[in-house]
């Protein structure tokens, strides 16, 4: 995989690092994924610093190669790339970064979660660049996570995003760059961003973070469910839906009247969804207590549903009328 020069350059690698460091190799069923698992044998032949931790993942999402908590491969950084890789593994180790004064301001005034995903490709000269540009900022702070994407390694997602060229600079799926970017700018657009704008990939992150009060209290305080939230409440990976449940729930004990403005987008997704998903969103119906959704349940339960997704709407209708008891008895 590597050339005679690269090898060379990782065994030089491997002399300066001064003790071992694990980083992680996220398994997957994507036709790419023998790519990474060959590419990660190579690396620790050649730097036997360098320790290679399985990590359990979706396995119909993207293999990826993981430096620290917030950097993420899905490209195989060899080529171009390597310097780019080798210069964030050794930041990773000593955690020495390379950030302008006025860049590390800049930095410190985000309290926003942001993910930031570059699009590349090996034949780009000028993606290092920006590659070499961006890692430092995912190793500043917690709230930076960026994604280094291989398009010709994911055509899929270069369909899905619409990208053109390369390198692209996406931010929260909402803000994009092509070609060269000065990071106060970036920055800029990250610092500056209305909380209600943030996507699904950054309402995600909090909940990972076991930020789910943060995210409540973030609505509670804008008085409105962020557009993405829908995307978490519905999301395909049950502990993520387990975190936005719990969000809305607070909601609900907080702001009945806010959490109820999720009931009709809900319904909405509920006749698409599959039969787990279709479950959750009828619990949260019996969370939110709201009267309103009594009509949807009864559709439920007269109609041609599985089971299981019966049992839940039963659930729920009974947790609204008890809550509509307990109402009237405290009047």
């Amino acid at each position: 995989m590597f050339t005679p020069l690269e090898e060379k350059q990782l065994i030089k690698h491997n002399h300066r690092l001064s003790h071992d460091i694990t980083i992680g190799l996220v398994a997957s069923r994507h036709a790419s994924s023998r790519l990474f698992h060959e590419f990660c044998d190579d690396l620790t032949r050649l730097v036997p610093k360098i320790k290679i931790s399985k990590v359990e993942a979706d396995p119909q999402g993207p293999p990826q190669i993981l430096i620290g908590a917030n950097l993420r491969y899905q490209a195989i950084p060899s080529g171009y790339e390597l310097q780019p890789f080798l210069e964030a593994l050794a930041a990773f180790e000593s955690n020495h970064l390379k950030i302008a004064k006025p860049v590390k301001i800049l930095l410190k005034k985000n309290k926003l979660p942001a993910a930031l995903t570059i699009f590349i490709a090996p034949q780009c000269t000028f993606c290092p660049q920006m590659v070499q540009k961006l890692i430092p900022l995912s190793m500043a702070g917690e709230n930076l996570q960026l994604t280094i994407v291989d398009g010709t390694l994911f055509p899929e997602m270069v369909q899905t995003h619409g990208i053109r060229s390369v390198p692209t600079i996406l931010l929260d799926d909402q803000f994009r760059w092509t070609g060269s970017v000065p990071l106060e700018e970036l920055i800029d657009a990250i610092n500056s961003r209305d909380p209600q704008s943030l996507g699904p990939a950054s309402l995600e992150n909090i909940i990972k973070e076991g930020g789910a009060g943060r995210l409540a209290a973030m609505m509670l305080a804008a008085k409105k469910l962020f557009p993405a939230f829908y995307d978490l409440l519905t999301h395909d990976k049950w502990p993520i839906r387990l975190g936005a449940m719990v969000v809305i729930e607070e909601i609900a004990g907080e702001n009945p009247d806010l959490a109820a403005d999720a009931l009709s987008p809900l319904w909405d997704r509920f006749h698409e969804a599959s039969t787990q998903i279709r479950g959750d969103i009828l619990h949260v119906f019996g969370e939110i207590g709201d009267p309103r959704s009594v009509a949807w349940l009864e559709t439920v339960l007269s109609g041609n549903f599985d089971q299981e997704v019966k049992e839940a709407a039963r659930e729920a209708a009974e947790k609204i009328a008890n809550t509509d008891t307990q109402a009237g008895n405290e009047e």
